[in-house]
């Protein structure tokens, strides 16, 4: 090794203010590195197989690189989108404070509307009593008209007899006869026209029940109402089956009328649990009184107009007056039936109606299309062609089967949903066996995927480990409440510092916009009904899927000797729900 020594002058102020030159020596070192003495010794294989190997490493730094950039920037992402967050709080807690004051100026509105309908109410029942006394005496004149006819054919017979007994008897048996289908005929209509009076007045008992309900806010009044209202509409499905009516003339109507049966019967199941009508079930309510108002308006013109003619025309043709009426109610509850259709599938989390294709018609999308999307979510697996290799038919999807390889022979397998386009599960099926990223990196990661696909207001509630795959599973969180139905799981490669597998079933099932809870036990309550051997360690508000629908509950992790358990209250009576040993669950 050889050394080269270079002399650098440097003056300095000293106390007595005399100029004092120190010399200061750099030494550097001469070298020649062992590589390079190495490669000079190389045969021109060696030197080839070295390139290679070096080239490998080369890809694999420049792969970890890339990756931490994608950490450090989805670090300034999270940053970001934590700002965001506060933001939307904010502006959330404005809205609510318009809220609440829109609800007391529409509880004023509605006060001086209650006025206003009962004395319609008052009004209706006049009329009501006054169309009452007009049919009965309608009733009393057909009935008188029947009587004079009777007289008049008995007084026909008794001109016959002088004819001779065989007249007599041909002419009595023909009069009798016919005396007999025409009183026939009289009783049937004035049966159906006595169950259509009835419908009548039911569906009028239905009408103002469910006025009322849309706007009652106390659960007490809401059940009185609820009840009445399930009662009428029992009675209005067994009206509807005394008509003479064929199934498929009404089919619309029952239906409704065997919703809004249903609806009451949920609503006041609610109130016994002690909850409350959510605004939803107040939708509800206004879209059944608005469709059954119609229904109303059509039945009072029918029983005012129709005669037993009409009624008899309808049995013998299916033609006049009722049968128009039959349309209009078909068509208006057609309408209703099919929007409220279209409000559980929305609820559910489900399209209503398929997506367009860039031609704008209205169909699910093609194998290109899906081809198209997988290069958009894998655009960073360097996979260029993909191809379609079967469909999978599930209860809550359709999904294209896609499949791709990368340079290096790994397969990707997905599923793209054929109505929505969305991706519902993937595997990379990559070798991990270096240990490079850490589980708060690899957690990074999967949240930038996550983001990427549209995914917001994820949080992580599990992760488990299998060698260096990390599988996190995040749920969607608002207010602070951790929705489990809302479920998705990433694994992410943490050699490689990608996402090699996704299923976001769950959440795409069952996402939807949900009401703001309100527990009715604080969750001190709710820990005091712990067995007195748990320990808890943490605790948070959540909302939880049950054989019975979802249930908002506690979550408590607890730890009993050297075992770690979720148990899940009930949030409203502190029941358990469910107890799950950490170990179990992934």
């Amino acid at each position: 090794m050889k050394k080269k020594e270079q002399k650098t002058e440097i003056a300095t102020n000293v106390s007595s203010g005399a100029k004092k030159v120190e010399t200061v020596v750099k030494k550097e070192q001469m070298k020649t590195t062992p590589s390079a003495r190495g490669d000079a010794a190389l045969g021109d294989s060696a030197k080839q197989e070295k390139s290679k190997v070096n080239a490998t490493m080369g890809r694999a730094e420049k792969e970890s690189a890339a990756a931490k950039a994608r950490v450090e920037l989805a670090l300034k992402k999270k940053e970001e989108k934590e700002k965001r967050k506060q933001e939307r709080a904010k502006k959330k807690e404005e809205k609510a404070e318009l809220r609440r004051k829109k609800l007391a100026e529409k509880n004023a509105i509605a006060e001086k509307r209650a006025k206003e309908r009962e004395e319609r109410q008052r009004e209706r029942a006049h009329a009501k009593a006054n169309r009452n006394q007009a049919n009965a005496r309608k009733r009393k004149e057909k009935k008188n008209n029947r009587e004079s006819r009777a007289k008049g054919y008995g007084g026909w017979i008794a001109a016959v007899v002088t004819l001779g007994v065989t007249t007599l008897a041909l002419a009595t048996t023909v009069t009798v006869g016919a005396l007999e289908m025409n009183e026939m005929k009289s009783g049937m209509a004035n049966a159906q026209m006595g169950t259509m009076y009835e419908l009548t007045g039911v569906m009028e008992h239905v009408d103002d029940d469910l006025d009322r309900a849309r706007i009652s806010a106390s659960p007490t009044q809401q059940g009185r109402i609820l009840t009445d209202l399930l009662v009428q509409a029992r009675l209005a499905e067994s009206d509807l089956e005394k008509l003479p009516i064929p199934m498929e003339a009404d089919r619309n109507v029952t239906e409704f009328v065997n919703r809004t049966a249903k609806e009451c019967e949920r609503m006041l199941a609610k109130l016994r649990a002690g909850e409350s009508l959510s605004e939803r079930d107040f939708e509800t309510l206004e879209g059944l009184y608005k469709t059954n108002h119609s229904i109303r308006v059509e039945l009072d013109k029918l029983v005012s107009e129709m005669t037993d003619k009409d009624l008899m025309d309808y049995v013998k043709d299916g033609t006049g007056m009722l049968s128009n009426v039959l349309n209009n109610l078909e068509n208006i509850t057609l309408e209703e039936n099919r929007a409220a259709w279209e409000r559980k599938m929305k609820g559910a989390g489900m399209e209503t109606n398929p997506p367009k294709t860039e031609n704008g018609e209205g169909s699910a999308i093609d194998i290109p299309r899906a081809e198209e999307l997988c290069r958009t979510y894998f655009s960073k697996y360097a996979i260029d062609e993909y191809q379609c290799v079967g469909e999978t038919v599930a209860r809550s999807y359709t999904a294209y089967n896609m499949q791709g390889f990368d340079e290096n022979g790994r397969m990707l397998f997905a599923e793209i949903d054929r109505n929505s386009g969305n991706l519902v599960t993937f595997d990379y099926f990559e070798d991990c066996s270096a240990d490079t990223f850490d589980l708060q990196n690899a957690r990074i990661i999967a949240e930038e995927f996550l983001s990427a696909l549209g995914y917001e207001d994820l949080e992580v509630v599990r992760v488990s480990e299998t060698g260096t795959t990390a599988d996190f599973t995040f749920v969607y969180e608002e207010d602070g409440v951790a929705y489990y139905p809302d479920t998705v799981h990433v694994k992410v490669c943490r050699s490689r510092g990608i996402v090699s597998g996704l299923d976001a079933t769950k959440y795409l099932k069952n996402h939807r916009g949900r009401d703001a809870v309100n527990p009715k036990i604080t969750m001190e309550t709710a820990r005091e009904k712990l067995h007195e051997k748990l320990s808890v360690e943490a605790a948070r508000l959540t909302v939880v899927d049950t054989a019975r629908g979802e249930k908002l509950a506690y979550e408590f992790l607890c730890s009993y000797d050297e075992d770690n358990y979720f148990v899940y209250l009930n949030a409203d009576t502190g029941e358990e729900i469910a107890i799950l040993n950490t170990q179990n669950v992934r």
